[in-house]
């Protein structure tokens, strides 16, 4: 096994001995879980798409029926970005950018 040492600011030793105690493990076994949880997390999160860890996020909504309405049968995403970007003015990122206006 491999030996890590970290310097930890004492008020977060503190609560990591807190909760070792609270859960009757020693700390250097809690940290160990600890890291695990993280790399899991973030070997989770790397495999996930961008549109998945939108949703996830609460970032992505299902379209509203008014906007399901104008979606053209047999249209592909690819065709309308082509479409766009021969069409002068803004590109499609600008549009939507516009339409939903500043970030609260």
């Amino acid at each position: 096994m491999s030996t890590l040492i970290i310097d930890v600011p004492p008020e977060i030793y503190k609560r990591l001995e807190a909760e070792a105690r609270k859960v009757g493990k020693a700390p250097e076994i809690l940290t160990l879980e600890f890291i695990e949880t993280a790399l899991k997390a973030r070997e989770a999160a790397s495999s996930q798409t961008a549109r998945e860890l939108l949703q996830a996020s609460g970032r992505v909504r299902p379209l509203s029926p008014a906007l399901r309405r104008k979606i053209i049968p047999g249209v592909t995403l690819d065709e309308v970005r082509r479409a766009v970007s021969r069409a002068a003015g803004p590109s499609l990122s600008e549009i939507i950018l516009t339409q939903r206006g500043p970030k609260p």
